[in-house]
């Protein structure tokens, strides 16, 4: 099996379509292991719980906070949260039960810590290793990660995604507060119509990577949203009618309740590093004009859930895990160097959507681009696209916590890390035929990761199904 030489990126440089050849050594990029969760353990044979119902002491809800290593707090005001934000005290106080969970830089990815408040000595649950419940030494299915990357890094949200059912509010002050109101009350003045959705589709031609999303990801989707039942309105704007313009006015005229976006994101211009984090991630059309970020904002219905397929429409990490895998004289390697060096961030118009005075439920969105091998490479058997669109069609309609929706996505995942230790042992071994297949599991598996939730793991559209 030999790897393709050239690549496609989901990502709009201010110029072109960002793209490249691979480096000299990329068939060795498989070996390492930087960005890929440890193995994790199978769930435990018994009695299942309802794991849709985050309630359930069985299953559980907790938020995730940084460690505050301040002498004057104590384990037991830690176990409480009582150096968390105030919405998060009014969070917490609606959902009796609740973990306070703690991070810290000093820690692995792998592990999280947990302190109590009847005194007994903290424990740090490993991730994967860890029993589902709110139970001493068991972590809960359902977490909130509050604060951004900057924070809590986003590897830390993927090591969670494998098995558990993980959001992060990337909010601070009043924008914080907006959005928990809304969603302890349930989202009382959404204006999103709950049986509406709407597809806006960019597609630039069978050799540009917005054809190979739509033909995988996007055009499967829309053939789902447009069966009835259960909606009682979809549209969908493609190819030459996918405008910025239409967009914005499409949402103002029929509010749907479901907005799902499918373009190159931006990543340009290079060398502003400023005007790259003001835009990074927004949608372009089909004009390649990115969409305003405010003007997005403002326009997404409140109480709708977004998907955006585009590169780093959740934000960027802050590093680039790809410098050996990419020839470095082509604009897709220095367009993943760009947006590392603008840092650790989320997307300013997921943000700005899920700050606002009546917010979003959520966004669903891409931390760095996706990249075309890992979906048209026929050697890593998991759908993609059919996990995708049974998360936001089936799953999402009959109500189920939006996280917990892409519980098939998240296992395909683990599938791919999983498969990649499995070789990487036959390597360890001296199988050297293995490091080529590696190289794209590898890839695969941090690509597809990276789509993460942005919001509260529980929020939920009301079954229509």
């Amino acid at each position: 099996m030999n790897l393709p030489q050239h690549i496609r990126l989901d990502a709009w440089t201010g110029t072109e379509a960002a793209h490249g050849e691979v480096a000299e050594e990329a068939a060795n990029w498989g070996a390492g292991q930087a960005g890929l969760p440890p193995s994790q353990k199978r769930l435990a044979f018994g009695p299942p719980a309802s794991e849709t119902c985050w309630q359930d002491p069985a299953v559980g809800y907790g938020v995730l906070l940084p460690e505050n290593h301040s002498p004057g707090l104590t384990d037991a005001q830690k176990a409480a949260g009582a150096d968390a934000p105030e919405p998060v005290h009014r969070l917490l106080a609606a959902r009796p039960g609740s973990v306070v969970l703690r991070w810290s830089q000093e820690m692995e990815d792998r592990v999280l810590r947990r302190y109590y408040a009847d005194g007994s000595p903290p424990n740090d649950p490993a991730v994967g290793l860890s029993d589902f419940g709110v139970a001493p030494d068991r972590l809960p299915r359902y977490v909130a990660i509050i604060g951004g990357p900057q924070d809590i890094p986003w590897s830390v949200q993927y090591s969670l995604g494998t098995r558990h059912s993980v959001g992060r509010i990337p909010l601070a002050g009043e924008a914080l507060a907006h959005y928990v109101d809304a969603l302890i009350a349930g989202w009382p003045e959404a204006l999103a119509e709950l049986d509406r959705a709407l597809m806006w589709t960019v597609d630039h031609g069978e050799d540009d990577m917005t054809h190979l999303m739509r033909s995988v990801i996007s055009g499967p989707l829309a053939d789902a949203l447009s069966t009835p039942p259960p909606l009682d309105e979809y549209q969908e704007i493609a190819g030459d009618a996918a405008t910025g313009e239409a967009l914005l006015a499409s949402l103002a005229q029929s509010p749907p309740g479901l907005v799902v976006t499918s373009s190159h994101g931006m990543t340009g211009p290079s060398g502003d590093l400023a005007a790259m984090r003001a835009t990074l991630g927004l949608p372009v059309d089909r004009n390649h004009v990115p969409l305003d970020a405010g003007a997005l904002a403002a326009a997404l219905p409140s109480g709708c859930v977004w998907f955006a397929q585009a590169c780093c429409s959740a934000g960027g990490a802050g590093r680039s895990l790809y410098s050996s895998l990419l020839h470095p004289e082509w604009s897709a390697c220095q367009t993943v160097e760009a947006v590392a060096a603008l840092g650790p961030m989320t997307a300013p118009a997921a943000v700005a959507a899920l700050g606002r005075k009546q917010p979003v439920r959520a966004v669903i969105g891409h931390v760095e681009p996706t990249f075309s091998w890992t979906l048209e490479a026929p050697d890593t058997p998991q759908p993609l696209g059919g996990e995708i669109v049974a998360a936001l069609s089936s799953h999402l309609y009959a109500g189920e916590p939006l996280a917990y929706a892409f519980r098939e996505y998240r296992a395909a995942v683990g599938q791919l890390h999983t498969s990649w230790f499995t070789l990487n042992d036959r390597l360890r071994g001296g199988d050297a035929s293995v490091i080529e297949k590696m190289t794209r599991l590898r890839l695969s598996a941090i690509d597809r990761q990276s789509l993460v939730l942005l919001g509260d793991p529980t929020v939920s559209l009301p079954p229509l199904l």
